[in-house]
């Protein structure tokens, strides 16, 4: 039951992020209760270090505006449920698959020449949905 709520919430984020390119405090908010429920399950309490590392390094980030901090939380949010040894695999595949989309859009645009391809960004939250599924998949 708890992986269903994940994915609804994460095709929620995914749909709104590339209409809107906003995430959703709610849902993050959602997420983040989920996530700190299944380490009270698990009984693994060294999984919050995890969220830290990601809102500290996160922060600096969104200080040099390299990424937007509704990004960072839900991140942080997801990470909650990903065994830390799939962590790094987990970021990898996530700034791969970001970076896949920058293309994309930049490739569009120039065979185009229509700016709104570039203008209002990568939703990011796109590639944080799919490289934390993963993880939360490798993790259970």
């Amino acid at each position: 039951m708890m992986i269903e709520l994940i994915l609804i919430a994460n095709l929620y984020i995914i749909f709104h992020d590339i209409k809107n390119r906003k995430i959703s405090n709610d849902v993050v908010l959602i997420i983040m209760f989920i996530g700190f429920f299944s380490i009270f399950v698990k009984g693994d309490i060294s999984s919050l270090l995890s969220p830290l590392i990601i809102l500290f390094v996160g922060f600096i980030l969104f200080k040099f505006n390299i990424i937007a901090a509704g990004d960072i939380k839900y991140y942080a949010a997801m990470s909650l449920m990903i065994e830390q040894q799939y962590l790094l695999l987990v970021t990898c595949i996530i700034l791969c698959l970001g970076g896949l989309q920058a293309y994309c859009q930049y490739s569009i645009y120039k065979l185009t020449g229509n700016e709104r391809w570039i203008e209002r960004g990568v939703p990011y939250g796109v590639a944080i949905s799919i490289g934390s599924l993963f993880g939360i998949l490798a993790s259970i």
